[in-house]
């Protein structure tokens, strides 16, 4: 096999540091997850994660923000394969009804949210985090609003906002209570909301002229 340049091992270290940074995380909470046992699971030294980025608090947020790049990356990859209003709700519904892909994260998400309740600095960080994410949503709903000529009968920030919103309590309810709410609850509830949140452009008649 070839060897991988110096950027694609870092690359590499970065993803595997990433990818146990979430399962600890999730199973151990910010305050109880180690640096020690993040790189030890990965297969690297703690050096490796000092390296990489500057703290725990950074590998954290590096963590959100990977998810959140990943998931526009999704949606994105839906609205080039689907060429009607019924396939960009169809693909949207199918790709948010298999709760558990999302439980971990929304777990995760109230880590981030208790911490920045501690300390104003990632509180900062963590907000921008979302502002950004909800920026990428809207501009994706318009993408929506476009290629199946609807018309947002609220602002797009507003429906972006509802999205994640849905998505999020959903996914925490069933994380909660598992037996009464079901997988596929969240694919429902987008596809309802976003089928209400556009509406068909109307094209205003000409006034008739007058004899």
């Amino acid at each position: 096999m070839p060897r991988l340049t110096r950027e694609e091992t870092q690359s590499q270290t970065r993803e595997r540091l990433l990818a146990s940074a979430k399962e600890v995380f999730a199973r151990r909470g910010y305050a109880g997850a180690s640096v020690d046992e993040i790189a030890e699971q990965a297969g690297y030294s703690k050096g490796a994660i000092y390296s990489n980025f500057e703290s725990k608090e950074v590998l954290f947020l590096e963590l959100l923000r990977s998810r959140m790049t990943e998931e526009i990356t999704e949606l994105h990859t839906i609205l080039e394969q689907s060429h009607s209003t019924e396939e960009v709700l169809s693909a949207l519904r199918m790709q948010y009804s298999t709760l558990e892909r999302q439980v971990t994260w929304c777990l995760l998400s109230s880590e981030f949210q208790l911490q920045a309740g501690r300390r104003p600095e990632f509180a900062e960080a963590f907000a921008e985090l979302y502002r950004n994410q909800r920026k990428a949503v809207a501009m994706l709903v318009n993408l929506v609003a476009e290629k199946t000529g609807k018309t947002p009968v609220l602002g797009t920030d507003e429906i972006a906002t509802g999205l994640m919103a849905l998505t999020h309590g959903i996914a925490l309810q069933r994380a909660a209570d598992p037996k009464s709410v079901r997988a596929d609850t969240a694919g429902k509830a987008l596809e309802l909301f976003l089928t209400a949140a556009l509406s068909e452009i109307q094209v205003p008649h000409p006034p008739r002229k007058s004899k």
